[in-house]
């Protein structure tokens, strides 16, 4: 199950005591300002939690899924997020089995 932009609003807000409005404006802020550091080719650590940045994927052959013909995919700059063992950790003992 996916969990969209709202329903991580409700959680935050559930979770942090505030209002759905200020975790709407914290989400907004924090997206925001991961943007610019991405756009800066800056990586982003949060201690615990994992880091952010992006990586230089190089040109490879692929295959057009419109009409199933080989194409070649340029160098293109992608976003990556790589969890903590800590985060890995602590997911595991929030986990409902």
């Amino acid at each position: 199950m996916a969990v969209f932009k709202k329903e991580f609003i409700d959680r935050m807000s559930e979770i942090g005591g505030i209002t759905k409005k200020d975790a709407r404006r914290g989400l907004e802020l924090f997206i925001k300002t991961l943007m610019v550091y991405m756009a800066e080719n800056e990586t982003v650590r949060f201690t615990g939690f994992g880091k952010f940045e992006r990586k230089t994927v190089k040109e490879r052959k692929g295959i057009n899924p419109f009409n199933g013909e080989d194409c070649m995919v340029p160098e293109h700059r992608k976003m990556k997020f790589y969890a903590s063992e800590v985060l890995a950790d602590k997911i595991e003992g929030l986990r409902e089995d």
